[in-house]
């Protein structure tokens, strides 16, 4: 079975103004730029880990991350794959609450690190910085509203796995990329069915009934959505 997870290519790449904080200007872009450090992660390093207290906010300059959260019989659920562009660990960081999730490199990943003191000081000295923040926090309410509508609302594991491959898409879409209903996937069914709330067979069982039905089209480690408007009348 081919493993899936929606990841950018060379031609594919998120576009400079859906990046975190590429709207700043002047002194707060340079400073902005001068803080932290770049920091190289291999793949299935922890960022973070779930009930650690923050001690930087990491912005992702290339690869991708998974979080995920763990209830207390050790079964874990995948919140999101976050991508180049994304701020991680910004709600613990202004809370100063532990972290709730973990996140995991998926491959090899680079980031910008940022102490938790200094981008408190840089977002209170520069209003737009503050403004992009608020962007970001309320941009982490709408996925995690999103996961809820996704595993609560379709009845049927076709459902919620149309609402996990619509949503992929609209990501492309809204970081330009060249083609947004084709990717490159390597997660696995088991950890997709820890995004739908359902078991790696169904995974397995559903994605080879989309392909019957001609919905999609899987070749190799490549997941192409054929019919969109098939998985909107599921997800519904």
């Amino acid at each position: 079975m081919p493993s899936f997870n929606p990841r950018t290519d060379t031609l594919t790449k998120p576009s400079q103004s859906n990046r975190a904080f590429s709207n700043l200007t002047g002194k707060a872009s340079e400073d902005f730029n001068a803080l932290g450090m770049e920091v190289d992660y291999s793949r299935g390093a922890n960022l973070f880990i779930e009930g650690q207290h923050p001690q930087y906010v990491f912005a992702i300059c290339t690869g991708q991350v998974k979080l995920s959260v763990t209830s207390a019989e050790g079964k874990t659920v995948i919140v999101r794959i976050a991508h180049a562009g994304d701020v991680l660990g910004l709600s613990a960081a202004l809370n100063s609450n532990d972290h709730e999730v973990t996140a995991e490199a998926l491959e090899n990943c680079q980031v910008k690190a940022i102490r938790v003191k200094d981008f408190a000081a840089f977002i209170h000295q520069y209003p737009e910085a503050a403004m992009e923040t608020t962007r970001c926090v309320l941009q982490e309410y709408q996925v995690v509203f999103n996961d809820v509508c996704r595993l609560a609302l379709p009845s049927t594991v076709a459902g919620r796995l149309a609402n996990l491959l619509l949503e992929w898409t609209k990501s492309r879409t809204q970081s330009r990329m060249t083609d947004p209903n084709r990717m490159i996937v390597t997660l696995t069914h088991e950890e997709i069915a820890g995004m739908t709330g359902t078991s790696r067979e169904s995974v397995s069982r559903t994605f080879q009934e989309f392909q019957r039905e001609k919905v999609i089209s899987v070749k190799g480690s490549s997941l192409t959505v054929l019919r969109p408007e098939a998985l909107e009348q599921l997800a519904v």
